[in-house]
């Protein structure tokens, strides 16, 4: 296995445990086996990764996590990578009424070579949410900077039901002018570190903010003794992530029913 299918199984893997974590925080239906990975709760955040199917048990595969699918009364978004198998992976999905809504660009940066100081904005602040109420503030700052309405109470129940009980997900806040305005997640995956929910309140964009909490992240990373680190970018994050030095790997293909 090449450098390159390495780092890129590393993100794919790093993603799916990232949300199964907070799945098991919550108590949800999850599944973790070579053939499959998903999380499944009355919410926005169910979720399926890492397909490994034979190609003669697809239909057969699909069908049961469909039927769990409706049986729960639930959505689903389901990540396909170039690691999915079998190949024709998405031509089922759409037969089986999954659509294609989204994609994001799998990326990866090798900490060797971040530096180790960086600017950020003048008045700017992070510090690491540590209880409760500091982690309610969070979600609020969350639902604010990534602007879905519709899910709100469920992203901070889901949050603050999760609590800060993992030793593996850290929570960062931004402050601008003593104020609230940026997230982000650092998660330790096994050998990288995850960035997850860079967010930025509207009012504090282009600022500078985000960037400053990338490269936060990316120093306590560091720290820690991680290689790489690796995340998920949006088609509005990518130009930032590209722009401090991460690399794209590959596309996540995310198809929901």
């Amino acid at each position: 296995m090449n450098t390159h299918q390495k780092i890129s199984n590393l993100i794919e893997y790093n993603t799916a445990k990232f949300f199964l974590n907070l799945g098991h925080l919550n108590g949800d239906e999850i599944c973790d086996t070579h053939e499959i990975k998903y999380i499944f709760t009355k919410n926005w955040f169910s979720r399926i990764f890492m397909a490994n199917f034979k190609e003669s048990d697809i239909s057969t595969s699909i069908e049961q996590i469909a039927s769990m699918i409706k049986k729960l009364n639930i959505s689903a978004s389901w990540y396909i990578t170039p690691q999915s198998h079998p190949a024709n992976l998405q031509k089922f999905l759409k037969f089986h009424g999954f659509t294609h809504k989204d994609d994001w660009s799998a990326m990866a940066i090798d900490l060797k070579t971040t530096p180790e100081s960086f600017d950020i904005p003048e008045a700017m602040e992070i510090k690491e949410v540590l209880n409760l109420d500091e982690l309610k503030t969070w979600t609020d700052i969350l639902v604010k900077s990534f602007e879905f309405p519709e899910i709100t109470q469920s992203y901070k129940k889901y949050f603050i039901n999760a609590g800060l009980e993992s030793l593996n997900s850290h929570y960062y806040l931004g402050f601008l002018n003593e104020k609230p305005a940026a997230t982000g997640v650092l998660f330790d995956g096994e050998g990288a570190a995850g960035l997850f929910y860079i967010g930025t309140v509207p009012e504090a964009r282009r600022q500078g903010i985000a960037k400053a909490m990338v490269c936060y992240l990316l120093s306590t990373a560091k720290k820690k003794g991680y290689p790489i680190s690796v995340l998920q970018a949006s088609e509005m994050g990518y130009p930032v992530y590209k722009k401090i030095g991460f690399k794209k790997y590959y596309t996540t293909k995310i198809y929901r029913r």
